[in-house]
């Protein structure tokens, strides 16, 4: 297995992994391609789930801001208006899509990895990152911001560090998951 390719936020200008959100334990998604007719299959090793997003926080609203997906039945519609283009990291391409994202709930977004507590399986946990916030969203909308960065310097590097020391299928269930648990 390999690291995921994670989404991405771009918030205040600068770029921010998605570490995780409410609602991901229950299959909630931010975006979900099946809602546009997408099958998506898997990209490449860094990619099982077959697509990557990139979102952008603009005049406080979240907005889908570019789709990387793989359709395991080559079917590519518009998003918002939005053709698919170029074949951009490793797959089918949407750029400015500015769709707008109505999720209501806690999102917890990353930046600054520390290369040290990198995990070579499923997505990156917040305790390898220098920077986090925590963002908490009303329809799209921010309700408030908080740095919790000083808050995780108690942690750092902790999943790295007990990653193996789990049962292998739990170390590989939990490495996928994009949850606001600290670790």
């Amino acid at each position: 297995m390999t690291a995921q390719i994670p989404d991405t936020v771009i918030c205040k200008r600068k770029k921010f992994d998605l570490l995780g959100y409410e609602g991901e334990d229950d299959d909630e998604k931010l975006f979900d391609p099946s809602d546009y007719g997408f099958s998506p299959q898997a990209l490449h090793t860094a990619c099982w789930r077959g697509y990557f997003c990139g979102y952008k926080i603009s005049g406080k609203l979240l907005y889908l801001d570019t789709l990387c997906i793989n359709d395991g039945n080559d079917y590519y519609p518009s998003i918002n208006g939005v053709e698919v283009s170029s074949e951009e990291s490793g797959g089918p391409n949407y750029s400015n899509i500015n769709l707008l994202i109505p999720y209501t709930g806690l999102m917890r977004i990353g930046a600054d990895f520390h290369w040290e507590h990198y995990v070579h399986m499923g997505f990156q946990k917040p305790s390898a990152y220098g920077i986090v916030w925590d963002i908490e969203f009303s329809d799209g909308q921010i309700i408030s911001m908080t740095d919790i960065s000083e808050k995780l310097k108690d942690i750092k590097g902790k999943y790295h560090n007990e990653y193996l020391n789990r049962d292998i299928i739990e170390r590989i269930d939990d490495s996928f998951k994009r949850d606001m648990e600290l670790r």
